[in-house]
């Protein structure tokens, strides 16, 4: 599927021969009031492709050929996306596929029960990997190996965490945009059969350890003050490999948990053991809620449903639109500038910095009230009058220059008598 057909400021038209006219992907009855049920008959239809009836009215009329289609949803956007019988399955493909017989094959050595491709009932929610662990507790492993926004990661996560699972994001890219934006895990990029085989998996990122250090005895400038030091202990969470294997069971088990963190004024997304979550609490620190990057937006699409609502209550449920902005109608091959977009996009996320630092995360401890205090060498000079040579000040009104305040006799470069 290409990136275009996606678009969400934009859709693909398309042609239903079921209906023999044209849907509107943007109201919940595709525009056809007297079909009731048509979208779960179009996505639930698993007939070949060019068996089902939809194809794109642009490139028919424009190029004279029928071009097939189908449709799906993604965080409740409905999309018909163009067909494309010559395209392979891809290698990212193959290594997803690795990742979860390999999250099936982990959780299961231990006892718990894996579930793969796990669809809601509503079909708007699929996890790659359920895993059913200690407790009942839900987990959902969802590896993502191909470019997601952060907006996309924290909605889904939302959903997943809404339905009663935990999702465990997996990444192999430091540069990933979902890093910190919901609780991840990262290994290398290896190809499939190395992700299959019976070996070590070492997880790089996404898991941490605690450390509380006495600020008097640290090597290192106090990370509160950044100088000297104030005498207190500070929570450091430092880089912790594992074993990919191990950290699905522990997981599974609940002994690995996810903690969200501030520091500074980031939020920073991990994974922990129970023991270290123990530790920090018991040390003063503070766990911010998961899902408070998400609060407002919820709040506030609740807020603007609830007003449309209000504004029409003549109208029936079925003929509104979607809870999305209105979309332009156009195949996404008469798109201009379609080739540039995706060549600016690629070159644009390439050349983002690693989010995936691997430095330790120092967090400030909420008892000790910071002061300001400025290095002496950035320290504010305030003077208003001359101080020039090595002697008493001569007692004029200055001003600053390079090197000092000086008044107008002895400003550099003044002639002297």
């Amino acid at each position: 599927m290409d990136d275009f057909d996606s678009e969400t400021s934009k859709r693909n038209p398309v042609f239903c021969a079921l209906v023999d006219a044209p849907l509107d992907l943007d109201r919940e009855d595709l525009g056809h009031p007297a079909h009731p049920g048509l979208w779960e008959r179009l996505v639930g239809d698993r007939r070949p492709v060019d068996q089902r009836g939809l194809h794109c009215p642009d490139c028919r009329a424009a190029r004279g050929a029928r071009a097939w289609m189908y449709v799906f949803e993604r965080q409740g956007l409905r999309i018909a996306a163009h067909h494309n019988p010559h395209r392979s399955p891809s290698a990212g493909s193959e290594v997803r596929e690795a990742y979860r017989e390999r999250y099936v094959r982990a959780a299961e050595s231990a006892g718990h029960t894996a579930e793969v491709g796990v669809v809601d009932a509503d079909g708007r929610r699929r996890t790659d990997v359920l895993v059913t662990g200690a407790g009942g507790q839900r987990y959902g492993f969802e590896p993502q190996l191909s470019y997601l926004s952060a907006e996309t990661a924290r909605s889904r996560d939302a959903a997943a965490r809404a339905d009663g699972i935990t999702a465990v994001w997996h990444t192999v890219d430091p540069r990933s945009l979902l890093i910190d934006e919901v609780h991840w895990t990262r290994t290398d990029d290896l190809p499939a059969a190395a992700v299959r085989a019976e070996r070590d998996l070492l997880v790089r990122g996404g898991v941490r350890a605690l450390t509380l250090e006495l600020c008097d005895r640290m090597p290192t400038p106090c990370p509160t003050r950044r100088l000297g030091s104030c005498g207190r202990r500070h929570a450091r969470w430092g880089p912790r490999p594992r074993q990919f294997d191990d950290l699905v069971r522990d997981i599974a088990a609940g002994s690995c948990v996810p903690l969200t963190v501030r520091a500074g004024r980031g939020v920073h997304r991990f994974w922990s053991s129970v023991e270290d979550r123990e530790a920090f609490l018991d040390s003063g620190g503070t766990l911010a809620p998961a899902d408070e990057a998400d609060a407002s937006a919820a709040g506030a699409a609740g807020a603007a449903g609830a007003a449309d609502r209000a504004s029409a209550p003549h109208r029936s449920a079925a003929s509104l639109p979607r809870p999305h902005s209105r979309r332009d109608s156009r195949c996404v091959v008469d798109r201009r500038d379609r080739t540039d977009w995706a060549e600016r996009r690629h070159r644009r996320f390439a050349a983002l910095p690693a989010r995936d630092s691997g430095e330790a995360i120092w967090v400030q401890e909420p008892a000790a009230a910071p002061a300001r205090i400025l290095r002496p060498e950035i320290a504010p000079v305030r003077r208003g009058v001359c101080s020039a040579g090595h002697g008493p000040a001569c007692g004029h009104r200055a001003r600053l220059y390079p090197g000092g305040w000086f008044c107008e006799g002895h400003r550099p470069g003044a002639a002297r008598a």
